[in-house]
Protein backbone atom coordinates (compact mmCIF):
# COMPACT_ATOMS: atom_id res chain seq x y z
CA UNK A 1 0.00 0.00 0.00
CA UNK A 2 0.77 3.90 -0.45
CA UNK A 3 1.06 6.43 2.15
CA UNK A 4 -1.86 8.82 1.82
CA UNK A 5 -0.37 11.20 3.16
CA UNK A 6 2.58 13.60 2.30
CA UNK A 7 4.13 16.69 4.03
CA UNK A 8 5.15 20.33 2.57
CA UNK A 9 8.79 20.83 3.12
CA UNK A 10 8.43 24.17 3.39
CA UNK A 11 4.86 24.87 5.13
CA UNK A 12 4.59 21.59 6.90
CA UNK A 13 1.46 21.63 5.78
CA UNK A 14 -0.19 17.57 5.54
CA UNK A 15 -2.19 16.86 2.66
CA UNK A 16 -3.29 14.07 0.53
CA UNK A 17 -1.16 12.59 -2.03
CA UNK A 18 -3.32 14.12 -5.15
CA UNK A 19 -1.74 11.28 -7.93
CA UNK A 20 -3.13 8.43 -6.27
CA UNK A 21 -6.38 10.26 -3.81
CA UNK A 22 -8.84 12.61 -2.84
CA UNK A 23 -10.88 14.00 -0.50
CA UNK A 24 -14.13 13.46 -2.54
CA UNK A 25 -15.72 11.09 -4.19
CA UNK A 26 -15.53 11.49 -8.08
CA UNK A 27 -15.77 8.95 -11.26
CA UNK A 28 -11.56 9.50 -11.36
CA UNK A 29 -11.69 8.74 -7.56
CA UNK A 30 -14.45 5.96 -6.75
CA UNK A 31 -12.87 3.33 -4.75
CA UNK A 32 -13.47 4.73 -0.61
CA UNK A 33 -10.32 3.44 1.52
CA UNK A 34 -12.01 5.48 4.83
CA UNK A 35 -13.54 8.65 5.58
CA UNK A 36 -12.82 11.49 3.42
CA UNK A 37 -10.48 9.50 1.51
CA UNK A 38 -10.72 7.89 -2.22
CA UNK A 39 -8.50 6.15 -4.44
CA UNK A 40 -7.51 6.64 -8.16
CA UNK A 41 -10.16 4.62 -10.13
CA UNK A 42 -6.93 2.78 -12.21
CA UNK A 43 -4.60 1.42 -8.95
CA UNK A 44 -6.78 -1.53 -8.17
CA UNK A 45 -5.74 -2.59 -11.85
CA UNK A 46 -2.21 -2.09 -10.67
CA UNK A 47 -2.36 -3.60 -7.51
CA UNK A 48 -3.39 -6.90 -9.83
CA UNK A 49 -0.63 -6.19 -12.10
CA UNK A 50 1.78 -5.76 -9.07
CA UNK A 51 0.75 -9.53 -7.75
CA UNK A 52 1.05 -11.27 -11.58
CA UNK A 53 4.56 -9.30 -11.89
CA UNK A 54 5.84 -10.62 -8.54
CA UNK A 55 8.61 -13.08 -7.91
CA UNK A 56 7.92 -16.79 -7.15
CA UNK A 57 10.01 -18.52 -4.76
CA UNK A 58 12.44 -20.65 -6.98
CA UNK A 59 11.73 -23.53 -4.52
CA UNK A 60 7.94 -25.00 -3.70
CA UNK A 61 7.61 -24.42 -0.20
CA UNK A 62 4.60 -23.14 2.15
CA UNK A 63 4.08 -19.10 2.81
CA UNK A 64 1.43 -17.77 4.02
CA UNK A 65 0.16 -15.11 1.65
CA UNK A 66 -3.42 -13.42 0.16
CA UNK A 67 -1.74 -12.64 -3.03
CA UNK A 68 -4.06 -16.04 -4.81
CA UNK A 69 -7.40 -14.43 -3.23
CA UNK A 70 -6.80 -11.06 -4.95
CA UNK A 71 -6.61 -12.98 -8.35
CA UNK A 72 -9.78 -15.19 -6.73
CA UNK A 73 -11.90 -11.76 -7.05
CA UNK A 74 -10.85 -11.24 -10.13
CA UNK A 75 -11.28 -14.01 -12.17
CA UNK A 76 -15.16 -14.35 -10.08
CA UNK A 77 -15.98 -11.72 -11.14
CA UNK A 78 -15.22 -11.60 -14.29
CA UNK A 79 -16.77 -14.96 -14.50
CA UNK A 80 -20.00 -13.54 -13.27
CA UNK A 81 -20.25 -9.95 -14.16
CA UNK A 82 -20.73 -9.12 -10.85
CA UNK A 83 -19.14 -7.62 -7.89
CA UNK A 84 -17.99 -10.04 -5.01
CA UNK A 85 -20.07 -8.59 -2.54
CA UNK A 86 -23.29 -8.54 -4.78
CA UNK A 87 -22.35 -12.50 -5.61
CA UNK A 88 -21.68 -13.30 -1.86
CA UNK A 89 -24.38 -11.38 -0.64
CA UNK A 90 -27.73 -12.97 -3.59
CA UNK A 91 -25.63 -16.68 -3.63
CA UNK A 92 -25.01 -17.00 0.56
CA UNK A 93 -25.74 -14.53 2.95
CA UNK A 94 -29.40 -13.58 2.37
CA UNK A 95 -30.33 -17.35 1.55
CA UNK A 96 -28.16 -17.98 4.97
CA UNK A 97 -30.87 -15.68 6.66
CA UNK A 98 -27.84 -13.09 7.38
CA UNK A 99 -28.76 -9.78 8.78
CA UNK A 100 -25.48 -8.56 9.46
CA UNK A 101 -22.38 -10.57 8.11
CA UNK A 102 -21.12 -8.70 4.84
CA UNK A 103 -19.19 -6.23 3.17
CA UNK A 104 -19.29 -2.40 3.77
CA UNK A 105 -21.09 -2.31 7.13
CA UNK A 106 -21.10 1.31 6.69
CA UNK A 107 -23.55 1.59 4.37
CA UNK A 108 -26.43 -0.66 5.78
CA UNK A 109 -25.27 -0.62 9.39
CA UNK A 110 -26.02 1.60 12.06
CA UNK A 111 -22.66 3.24 12.75
CA UNK A 112 -23.04 3.39 16.73
CA UNK A 113 -23.43 -0.94 16.98
CA UNK A 114 -19.86 -1.20 14.83
CA UNK A 115 -16.78 -1.89 17.10
CA UNK A 116 -13.76 0.76 16.14
CA UNK A 117 -10.62 -1.54 15.23
CA UNK A 118 -7.48 0.21 14.83
CA UNK A 119 -6.49 4.14 15.16
CA UNK A 120 -4.83 3.92 12.07
CA UNK A 121 -1.71 6.29 11.94
CA UNK A 122 -0.09 4.76 8.99
CA UNK A 123 -1.59 4.32 6.30
CA UNK A 124 -5.29 6.74 6.95
CA UNK A 125 -4.82 8.68 9.60
CA UNK A 126 -7.99 8.03 11.60
CA UNK A 127 -9.95 5.61 13.83
CA UNK A 128 -11.10 3.04 11.66
CA UNK A 129 -15.01 2.48 12.20
CA UNK A 130 -16.70 0.29 9.85
CA UNK A 131 -13.97 0.50 6.73
CA UNK A 132 -12.11 -2.82 6.45
CA UNK A 133 -8.47 -2.73 8.92
CA UNK A 134 -6.94 -4.83 6.08
CA UNK A 135 -4.75 -2.02 3.56
CA UNK A 136 -4.99 -4.32 0.65
CA UNK A 137 -8.76 -4.61 0.72
CA UNK A 138 -8.92 -0.75 1.95
CA UNK A 139 -7.27 0.06 -1.61
CA UNK A 140 -10.15 -2.31 -3.35
CA UNK A 141 -13.09 -0.32 -2.20
CA UNK A 142 -13.76 -2.29 1.01
CA UNK A 143 -14.24 -5.62 -0.97
CA UNK A 144 -11.23 -7.73 -1.04
CA UNK A 145 -11.14 -11.82 -1.68
CA UNK A 146 -8.97 -12.10 1.41
CA UNK A 147 -10.58 -9.68 3.62
CA UNK A 148 -13.45 -6.92 4.10
CA UNK A 149 -16.42 -8.77 5.90
CA UNK A 150 -18.22 -7.77 9.27
CA UNK A 151 -20.07 -10.17 11.36
CA UNK A 152 -21.69 -10.89 14.42
CA UNK A 153 -21.28 -13.95 15.61
CA UNK A 154 -24.55 -15.47 15.45
CA UNK A 155 -24.46 -14.77 11.69
CA UNK A 156 -20.71 -15.99 11.69
CA UNK A 157 -21.79 -19.37 13.51
CA UNK A 158 -25.27 -19.80 10.73
CA UNK A 159 -21.90 -19.86 8.25
CA UNK A 160 -19.97 -22.21 9.93
CA UNK A 161 -23.14 -24.39 10.94
CA UNK A 162 -23.09 -25.17 6.80
CA UNK A 163 -19.75 -26.10 6.92
CA UNK A 164 -20.42 -28.17 9.77
CA UNK A 165 -23.46 -30.02 8.16
CA UNK A 166 -20.84 -30.53 5.12
CA UNK A 167 -22.35 -27.40 2.76
CA UNK A 168 -26.32 -27.91 3.26
CA UNK A 169 -28.58 -25.83 5.72
CA UNK A 170 -31.70 -25.37 6.62
CA UNK A 171 -32.81 -28.04 4.24
CA UNK A 172 -30.96 -26.51 1.17
CA UNK A 173 -27.34 -27.12 -0.67
CA UNK A 174 -24.89 -24.58 -0.86
CA UNK A 175 -21.57 -26.29 -1.34
CA UNK A 176 -21.11 -30.31 -1.98
CA UNK A 177 -20.00 -32.43 0.43
CA UNK A 178 -16.74 -33.38 -1.79
CA UNK A 179 -15.79 -29.57 -1.94
CA UNK A 180 -16.36 -29.42 2.05
CA UNK A 181 -14.48 -32.60 2.76
CA UNK A 182 -11.67 -31.66 0.48
CA UNK A 183 -11.14 -27.94 1.59
CA UNK A 184 -10.61 -28.40 5.32
CA UNK A 185 -8.40 -31.68 4.99
CA UNK A 186 -4.82 -31.79 5.97
CA UNK A 187 -3.40 -31.00 2.26
CA UNK A 188 0.39 -31.46 2.61
CA UNK A 189 0.81 -33.13 6.29
CA UNK A 190 3.42 -34.91 4.91
CA UNK A 191 5.50 -31.79 4.31
CA UNK A 192 4.26 -30.82 7.83
CA UNK A 193 2.16 -28.20 6.55
CA UNK A 194 -1.15 -28.84 8.60
CA UNK A 195 -3.37 -26.20 6.52
CA UNK A 196 -6.09 -27.13 4.72
CA UNK A 197 -7.55 -25.50 1.36
CA UNK A 198 -8.37 -21.86 2.49
CA UNK A 199 -8.96 -23.44 6.39
CA UNK A 200 -6.34 -23.80 9.03
CA UNK A 201 -5.75 -26.67 10.99
CA UNK A 202 -5.21 -27.68 14.65
CA UNK A 203 -0.94 -28.16 14.44
CA UNK A 204 0.35 -31.27 13.52
CA UNK A 205 2.17 -34.09 15.90
CA UNK A 206 5.51 -32.63 17.27
CA UNK A 207 5.00 -29.04 16.35
CA UNK A 208 3.93 -26.45 18.73
CA UNK A 209 1.89 -23.56 18.44
CA UNK A 210 -1.24 -23.47 15.83
CA UNK A 211 -5.16 -22.00 16.19
CA UNK A 212 -6.52 -24.18 18.51
CA UNK A 213 -6.24 -26.17 22.08
CA UNK A 214 -4.72 -29.59 22.02
CA UNK A 215 -8.04 -31.03 22.82
CA UNK A 216 -9.20 -29.82 19.11
CA UNK A 217 -9.83 -33.48 16.92
CA UNK A 218 -7.77 -33.34 13.44
CA UNK A 219 -11.06 -33.31 11.68
CA UNK A 220 -11.46 -29.48 12.76
CA UNK A 221 -10.90 -26.89 11.12
CA UNK A 222 -11.59 -22.57 10.82
CA UNK A 223 -9.62 -19.67 10.38
CA UNK A 224 -7.80 -16.97 12.43
CA UNK A 225 -8.27 -12.86 11.70
CA UNK A 226 -5.61 -10.36 12.04
CA UNK A 227 -7.64 -8.51 14.28
CA UNK A 228 -8.02 -11.12 16.75
CA UNK A 229 -11.21 -12.92 15.49
CA UNK A 230 -11.55 -16.79 15.47
CA UNK A 231 -14.19 -19.39 13.56
CA UNK A 232 -13.54 -22.90 14.24
CA UNK A 233 -15.67 -25.89 13.71
CA UNK A 234 -14.92 -29.47 15.06
CA UNK A 235 -17.05 -32.41 13.52
CA UNK A 236 -15.94 -34.88 15.61
CA UNK A 237 -17.54 -33.34 19.30
CA UNK A 238 -20.08 -31.13 16.88
CA UNK A 239 -19.28 -28.32 18.29
CA UNK A 240 -18.53 -24.61 16.64
CA UNK A 241 -16.78 -21.70 18.72
CA UNK A 242 -16.84 -18.24 17.46
CA UNK A 243 -14.81 -15.77 18.88
CA UNK A 244 -15.02 -12.00 18.11
CA UNK A 245 -12.48 -9.26 19.64
CA UNK A 246 -10.75 -6.23 18.56
CA UNK A 247 -7.02 -7.22 18.94
CA UNK A 248 -5.97 -4.01 17.03
CA UNK A 249 -7.41 -1.22 19.24
CA UNK A 250 -5.63 0.97 19.66
CA UNK A 251 -3.26 -0.23 17.32
CA UNK A 252 -1.27 -3.11 16.44
CA UNK A 253 0.94 -3.22 18.40
CA UNK A 254 -1.33 -4.56 21.23
CA UNK A 255 -0.48 -8.02 21.26
CA UNK A 256 -1.92 -9.10 24.63
CA UNK A 257 -4.79 -11.68 23.24
CA UNK A 258 -1.59 -13.42 21.44
CA UNK A 259 0.15 -13.18 24.15
CA UNK A 260 -2.13 -14.71 27.35
CA UNK A 261 -3.32 -17.19 24.48
CA UNK A 262 -6.92 -16.45 25.21
CA UNK A 263 -8.41 -17.52 22.21
CA UNK A 264 -7.46 -21.42 22.92
CA UNK A 265 -7.59 -20.72 26.68
CA UNK A 266 -11.36 -20.40 26.55
CA UNK A 267 -11.62 -23.15 23.62
CA UNK A 268 -10.03 -25.48 26.15
CA UNK A 269 -12.81 -24.60 28.19
CA UNK A 270 -15.47 -25.42 26.39
CA UNK A 271 -13.90 -28.91 25.88
CA UNK A 272 -13.52 -29.45 29.06
CA UNK A 273 -17.23 -28.37 29.63
CA UNK A 274 -18.13 -31.29 27.26
CA UNK A 275 -15.87 -33.96 29.08
CA UNK A 276 -17.87 -33.11 32.43
CA UNK A 277 -21.41 -33.74 30.80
Amino acid sequence: YKQTLVEDSVSGKVSLRDTLYSDKFSSKYPHKVADNIYLHIEYPDSIIHQIKESDLLENKKYCYSDLGYYLFKEIIEKRYKKSLNQLANELLYKKLGMENLGYLPDNRINKDRIVPTEMDLEFRSQLLIGNVHDMGAAMQAGVGGHAGLFSNANDLAKLMQMYLQLGEYAKERYLSEEVLVEFTKCQFCDNENRRGAGFDKPILEGQEGGPTCSDASSLSFGHSGFTGTLAWVDPKSNLIYIFLSNRVHPDASNKNLLKMDVRTEIMQVIYDSLDER
